[in-house]
């Protein structure tokens, strides 16, 4: 089983509408040898946000350092560190965060949604 180290992650920038101070990295998947899915660590800056979107894959948050919202089907939630969030396939959902530090959290999607 791979091991990844944090200081070898390098999260990039997410280029996409609607999206603001993002950073993403895939650091477990297919190249550590896990086919079926992929974790990827996203980090949201101060005053930064994804886009609202939906799609036809679910995925499992693990909320790893600050605070931030999570807005699913229109009802928003506050997460923080060491909370988990399940986000079902096909509902509407965005991540928010509007407070002064860093929000860090790990997405598991299916491949196909990587």
């Amino acid at each position: 089983m791979p091991v990844v180290k944090k200081e070898s992650i390098k999260l990039e920038p997410v280029a996409s509408d609607n999206v603001k101070y993002v950073t993403k990295a895939n650091v477990i998947g297919p190249n550590e040898g896990w086919t079926d899915h992929t974790m990827r660590l996203f980090r949201i800056a101060a005053s930064g946000h994804t886009p609202s979107h939906r799609h036809d894959w679910e995925h499992v948050n693990y909320i790893v350092k600050g605070k931030g919202i999570l807005t699913l089907d229109g009802v928003k939630h506050t997460v923080e560190a060491d909370d988990y969030a399940y986000v079902p396939a096909n509902a509407d959902h965005q991540f928010e965060n509007p407070y002064d530090e860093d929000f860090e959290f790990l997405c598991i999607v299916p491949q196909r949604g990587a």
